[in-house]
């Protein structure tokens, strides 16, 4: 059986513009706010050594369980690249705070110069059980050209898994470009992680987005086509741990910034893997993990699955989320780093990166002392025991020179769906991956359970989005065994599943399903 640490070796598979805002979409104070996090922005001071500490982007909290939020899409002049704007700020995307059974409304205006579908524009609402019909989640049909607006509706299911999920533009065909290499992307926090996992209450929370984008360290536009061809040509020899030319690695925006300790605290950190195509191998120097959530849905949330578990790493692949404790580092810092990952013999470098440095200073603090025990709090729906499998499918994930394939398919727009699944069932997914390098599966609308890697059964299974499929090897192709779940009514509708390695999406490992 496989445990979750060898599980998850197994699957090789901003920075200071932040300022008080108010006004319609502002950092509201009113209604149900998260423990543990800030409502302000970051004002702490820069460090002696003048890195500087960790962002925070701002968070629109739901009054009267409406969480609104008013987006432009435009050209960032500093950087030449589009990003979004937020109340006149280039670059900030808010963190939108939601409690199971509010509603965000969002306007997405698009402003990106046109013509042509580089310019197009819409959202994705990642990891969330929602409606896949406009005006919600639909990004079939849901499309802004250049000069218009959309109006998005989105309402929480009261069953929504409280934790971490995210936003993202998602245009076939510019994913890599407008989420990858230009880093549009923000946060989505459901509320209520605290009562899944018991101990969290009153803990400091960050939420961490990692981006892999275009630019240099001072922000500047950095992909040119001479940069992105020596990319290529890395991952075409694929020597592992080689640097990634044409690429800055940042937390929120930042580059290396400090993350502030207090002695004796622990923190929990919510991060996102925002990147387009990097796997993150997430580990602080001298330092062991607890994981307490993956893809927003709480570790004990599955039958028999403790609270938390105690790893040396954490594997985030592009669009997943791991929620963890962290300590102080006794020794006063630590490197937060992501570790060299091996994607396979045809995949990207994912070298190690210094990603931050946690520092411990001043003086302990009343009431932050590390927890005894992190404990299960109560069942939720997705606590239950799955039902047997209505329908068993394999799906095989492959390449040629120029175009990805699902079923020896590529995606086009207006496809007919790939499959037709009855609403209320779970169905048994085998993902087969016969090409040289890891993908990253990921299905819209709903949470799989992840049963068994390469045919060996899982010993904690757990529910995800995203999950990491091994490359080809040893003759055979690698394996996942996934318990798509359809139960939830609201998702009755056709929406995609696909690579989340965003240039394998673009070229075509996409596909459809639809729901009745």
């Amino acid at each position: 059986m496989i445990r979750r640490v060898v599980l998850l070796a197994a699957l090789t598979g901003f920075a200071a513009v932040l300022g008080a805002c108010a006004g319609h979409g502002g950092t509201s104070t009113s209604g149900m706010l998260p423990q543990g996090m800030s409502p302000a922005f970051n004002t702490a001071k820069p460090s002696p050594s003048s890195v500087p500490d960790l962002p925070e982007y701002p968070v629109v909290y739901p009054q009267n369980h409406i969480t609104t939020v008013s987006l432009e899409a435009q050209i960032n002049i500093a950087t030449e690249l589009p990003a979004f704007f937020w109340q006149g700020q280039a670059g900030i995307a808010p963190t939108i705070f939601v409690n199971p059974g509010d509603t965000i409304v969002l306007d997405l205006m698009n402003s990106l110069p046109g013509p042509g579908s580089s310019g197009d524009m819409n959202l994705h609402f990642h990891g969330l059980t929602v409606s896949p019909k406009r005006p919600a989640d639909d990004v079939l049909t849901m499309l802004a050209m250049p000069g218009q607006t959309l109006h998005y509706v989105v309402p929480i299911p009261k069953t929504q898994q409280p934790g971490l999920y995210w936003y993202h533009p998602h245009v076939f065909g510019q994913t890599d470009a407008q989420v990858g290499k230009d880093g549009m992307s923000g946060a989505i926090v459901v509320g209520g992680l605290e009562r899944r996992v018991r101990g969290l209450a009153n803990m400091k929370a960050r939420v961490i987005i990692v981006r892999a984008t275009g630019l240099t360290d001072s922000g500047a536009r950095n992909m040119d086509d001479q940069q992105d061809m020596a990319r290529q040509q890395v991952v075409i020899t694929n020597k592992p741990c080689v640097a990634e030319p044409g690429y800055t690695v940042s937390l929120n925006g930042a580059v290396r910034p400090v993350i502030p300790f207090s002695p004796g605290q622990s923190q929990l950190f919510r991060v996102i893997n925002a990147s387009g195509h990097k796997t993150l191998k997430l580990a602080v120097e001298n330092e062991q993990l607890q994981l307490v959530a993956t893809d927003g849905v709480a570790l004990g949330t599955y039958p028999g699955t403790g609270p938390t578990e105690t790893l040396p790493f954490i594997i985030v692949p592009p669009a997943g989320r791991a929620e963890f404790v962290v300590s102080a580092p006794s020794s006063g810092t630590a490197k937060f780093r992501t570790q060299c990952y091996y994607s396979g013999p045809g995949g990207d470098p994912d070298p190690e990166i210094e990603l931050g440095v946690l520092q411990t200073t001043g003086k302990a603090l009343r009431g932050i002392a590390r927890p005894a025990r992190l404990l299960a709090g109560p069942a939720s729906p997705q606590s239950d025991p799955l039902p047997p499998p209505a329908m068993t499918r394999t799906i095989t994930l492959s390449e040629g020179p120029n175009l990805m394939f699902i079923n020896g398919k590529s995606f086009k727009l207006g496809d007919a769906p790939m499959y037709v699944a009855k609403s209320g069932t779970v169905e048994k997914w085998i993902v087969s991956n016969v090409s040289q390098e890891v993908h990253d599966f990921h299905v819209h609308q709903v949470h799989f359970v992840v049963s068994a890697i390469n045919g060996v059964p899982v010993s904690h299974p757990y529910w995800a989005d995203t999950v990491v499929v091994p490359h080809y090897l040893d003759k055979k192709p690698g394996t996942v065994t996934l318990l798509v779940d359809f139960r939830n009514p609201i998702v009755r509708g056709t929406f995609m599943f696909h690579c989340h390695i965003l240039d394998h999406e673009d070229r075509g490992m996409m596909a459809t399903i639809r729901v009745e």
